[in-house]
């Protein structure tokens, strides 16, 4: 409760600016950009703190949990980006533009400006979406967990306790070996109960082996075969092949260290459910160690729900006006706190030297020591290429640049946040690290620093921390959530729908937008919920937006031979090739190709198009644009 108190407390501030800021909201200038009034101080803090958001505290410190010290370079996209981008700060402020669209717009005319609109809401909707799910995790975290409810025979799971990961197996202290667990399924359409009982198996083996254990069972289930498997626990003492014999649905069977939890998620099972069981009966307990239900106080779904309508609120009250004074206390926060926490976390972990015999007891985790040699050149360009292209291009930079009082300013502020953002993303990596050694349960290791913070720091420190996560967490969700409001208003509303709208009616439009996407966003959330990590969301957001949009701007600002024709290409290959890239392509080509995300092969084709289109068509009538 000291924790969710705190935290309310720094929420109710954070409302209290926005309802004082919103009184200074006269015109569209003011709610987009501020008024043009952020001196580089402010700059620098408002661009960290949506900068620094859920992709780094939750995605690449997750990232770091299951990678170890090789997830130093993940910030290498940023660093080089942000040089890049101080370069460009000054001619980007000097054009007196309030969105990322309307330069495209003023260059290659109007089809690539609304082509520019569609790939930023789409890239930033799940962007968004994502912050919800992140508040909603962390709130979830906090509030803490239910007491333990022991499972016997003929108890009741609904759905979404299997779903969800609440129903979990725990071994006796230092045991090895199957554990067997038998559950029926009802047909919620016809009431019926699957016939017989199935099973889930918990194969409990030695940490030294448990590697090679999970790639048998992987390398099972590729094949369709079981044969991987009793072939890698045959040479174990603790598992005999008979024990695993009949397994006839490899996705119900988990491999898992001794000593260690699992959850226990119900696939595939009855013919004819497919999806369609309502309730799991539990039909056979384990004959050795505990199958319990543990769920959280607060559900992900209403955690999810108030962090979305905080954060939409939050927007609609002021803007950039009210984000940017805010962010003034979230970046120096943020500063002030990683940089306290460096050493404690370290001292707390034993030094390098005690992070070392962790992992090594550990077993599972050989390269967490390694900062070399674990990545190959497909990880680099996977993992680093969208930061790039989206630190380039990125509308929420953008905004803070056009929300500077002059053109050195924000050029001052870019080349401070080179080096600040660099330093902060690395101490949230690094403070993983340390953090990682101390949880040998991937299950408190998914939220690595959210749990460091409960468990591992003191009192004063961890609250600080928690309202840190949770400031950058609205922050970005804030901004990427008021950039394509504004950017509808100006360059879809202003620009084909009302060109004459008073400043009055824009304002009340863009805060009608706001709400408006902030509802997409939560839907997209609830599809995003447990498909794939914040890692994984992110970087195909960013995918969708640095292939798409960050060629076509670039060129906008510097080269002048850049046509209509390739900047329509340029966007449209990037958008197709990213979102066709995972659901058709990939599977179709040769494994080595298929290894790459989307980011290599859509940047590329997105680069081409628009070069040679734009040489094609190079002529007076294709190099001009309207807005």
């Amino acid at each position: 409760m000291t924790y969710l108190v705190a935290i309310f407390i720094y929420l109710f501030v954070l409302a209290g600016i926005g309802i004082y800021k919103s009184r200074q909201v006269k015109t569209q200038e003011d709610f987009t950009v501020a008024g043009r009034t952020l001196s580089p101080w402010i700059m620098v803090c408002t661009m960290l703190a949506v900068w620094i958001g859920t992709g780094s505290i939750v995605g690449n410190a997750g990232k770091t949990y299951q990678v170890g010290m090789s997830a130093l370079w993940l910030p290498c996209g940023t660093f080089i980006g942000m040089i890049l981008l101080s370069f460009i700060a000054t001619r980007a402020r000097n054009i007196e533009a309030l969105t990322v669209p309307e330069i495209i717009g003023r260059r290659f005319g109007g089809q690539a400006r609304i082509l520019a609109v569609v790939a930023l809401i789409v890239a930033y909707m799940v962007i968004v979406s994502y912050q919800f799910n992140a508040g909603g995790m962390v709130l979830e975290v906090i509030a803490g967990q239910k007491d333990k409810v022991t499972l016997s025979t003929g108890s009741l799971l609904t759905k979404r306790q299997v779903r969800k990961g609440y129903f979990r197996y725990e071994p006796p202290a230092d045991w090895m070996g199957a554990a067997h667990i038998g559950f029926d399924a009802r047909d919620k359409s016809t009431g019926q109960w699957s016939g017989g009982a199935e099973r889930f198996t918990v194969l409990v083996v030695p940490s030294a082996r448990i590697i090679g254990v999970k790639e048998a069972l992987e390398a099972a289930r590729n094949e369709a075969s079981i044969a991987p498997l009793v072939e890698a626990v045959g040479s174990l003492d603790v598992i005999g092949a008979a024990e695993i014999e009949g397994l006839d649905n490899l996705d119900n069977v988990v491999a898992i260290k001794q000593n260690t939890i699992t959850r226990i998620t119900i696939t595939g099972h009855g013919e004819g459910f497919a999806g369609n069981e309502q309730i799991f009966r539990l039909a056979g307990p384990p004959k050795t160690g505990n199958a319990y239900l543990h769920e959280p106080k607060l559900t992900s779904e209403k955690a999810t729900i108030i962090a979305a309508v905080f954060i939409v609120a939050y927007t609609m009250l002021a803007g950039l006006m009210s984000l940017a004074f805010a962010d003034v206390v979230t970046g120096t926060v943020i500063m002030g706190t990683l940089l306290i926490a460096f050493p404690i976390a370290l001292i707390k972990a034993g030094g390098i030297s005690g992070m070392e015999a962790a992992f090594a007891e550990m077993a599972d985790r050989p390269d967490h020591m390694r900062m070399l040699g674990v990545w190959g050149a497909v990880d680099y360009i996977n993992f680093c290429l969208p930061v790039f292209l989206l630190v380039l291009g990125d509308a929420n930079q953008y905004q803070r640049i056009f929300a500077s009082r002059n053109a050195k300013g924000a050029r001052t502020a870019v080349i401070i946040m080179i080096f600040v953002a660099l330093i902060i993303e690395e101490l949230i990596i690094a403070e993983a690290w340390f953090a990682s050694s101390l949880i040998p349960d991937p299950e408190n290791g998914r939220f690595v620093l959210i749990y460091a913070a409960r468990h591992f720091m003191p009192l004063a420190l961890g609250l600080l921390f928690m309202i840190t996560v949770v400031g950058i967490i609205i922050s970005t969700a804030d901004s990427f959530l008021l950039v394509p409001a504004t950017t509808f208003i100006k360059d879809v509303y202003q620009a084909h729908i009302n060109p004459k709208a008073p400043e009055k009616k824009i304002v009340f439009m863009s805060r009608l937008m706001v709400l408006t996407f902030g509802v997409i966003a939560w839907l997209i959330s609830l599809a995003f919920a447990e498909s794939t990590t914040v890692f994984e969301k992110s970087l195909y957001a960013f995918t969708v937006y640095g292939s798409a949009i960050t060629p076509c701007l670039v060129a906008a600002l510097f080269w002048k031979g850049a046509t209509k024709a390739g900047a329509i290409s340029s966007i449209l290959a990037g958008t197709v090739t990213t979102l066709l890239w995972g659901e058709v392509l990939k599977d179709r080509l040769p494994a080595h190709v298929a290894r790459l995300d989307a980011v290599l092969p859509a940047i590329t084709l997105s680069v081409v198009c628009l070069i040679v289109v734009s040489l094609l068509t190079r002529n007076p009538q294709l190099t001009g644009g309207d807005s």
